[in-house]
């Protein structure tokens, strides 16, 4: 990979985080007017269905050969009698391109075909199911806050690549094809926990939209800690 190539892998990865968290920035602006003035709305209703996009944020070792990705969330919330306790399912997916500062430090096998080191691309995802109690606050305004946390299940996968050149031959001819070679992969299922903090916004609909930060820490190795920071709807 040449000094240029990596210059422009650290401009995209700027451009990832910058995408990320403006897009969560942008939604603020947004719904912090939507709910002024409109009637005090929370919703009552036993199950309140819910569904979320934004920027995850890689933390602690996982932030070392990761880039900001993107989160992918939706679920629901039981509520019983006793307000304002109920019991949220939880099922995302959060993935993540590899720094290309961490695709240069990986020596590829010298006797694999056609492959030219080191590695330009890399991914990862981590698909949760998580059950959480959700505490929220009694309010009169038309903002409101809750409190969240629990267990989950992940299935966490990756893999490594890079664009290489095979060869196709006919009966009487051979020719070059490019492509992309696959390196490394892998893929485990691991538990681990969550805790995060929300804030709604109660729209004249009766439904709401919020803001919603969640630490999750999954029991690999060297543990994997990420942050999904995002904009959601619930009904």
């Amino acid at each position: 990979m040449t000094s240029s190539e990596r210059k422009q892998g650290g401009t995209v990865s700027m451009t990832v985080k910058k995408h990320g968290l403006g897009f969560v920035l942008a939604a603020s602006a947004i719904l912090v007017p939507l709910s002024v003035g409109s009637a005090h709305a929370a919703i009552k209703k036993p199950v309140v269905p819910h569904f979320s996009l934004g920027a995850s944020l890689p933390q602690g070792d996982a932030g070392d050969f990761l880039d900001d990705g993107w989160a992918l969330h939706g679920g629901a919330t039981w509520f019983s009698a006793n307000r304002p306790i109920g019991l949220r399912l939880d099922f995302g997916v959060d993935w993540w391109d590899v720094k290309s500062s961490a695709l240069a430090q990986i020596d590829t096998d010298s006797s694999t075909p056609n492959v030219i080191e080191p590695p330009d691309d890399g991914d990862a995802r981590a698909w949760s199911g998580t059950v959480n109690f959700l505490w929220e606050a009694e309010t009169k305004g038309t903002v409101g806050f809750y409190l969240t946390g629990g267990l989950g299940v992940y299935y966490a996968s990756w893999n490594i690549s890079e664009d290489g050149v095979g060869v196709v031959c006919n009966w009487w001819y051979c020719y070059g094809v490019s492509g992309q070679y696959l390196i490394s992969s892998g893929d485990s299922w691991e538990w681990g926990y969550n805790a995060g903090f929300g804030v709604t916004f109660h729209l004249q609909s009766g439904s709401e939209v919020y803001l919603e930060g969640v630490y999750h820490w999954v029991e690999t190795d060297q543990g994997a800690e990420f942050v999904p920071v995002s904009v959601g709807f619930r009904w």
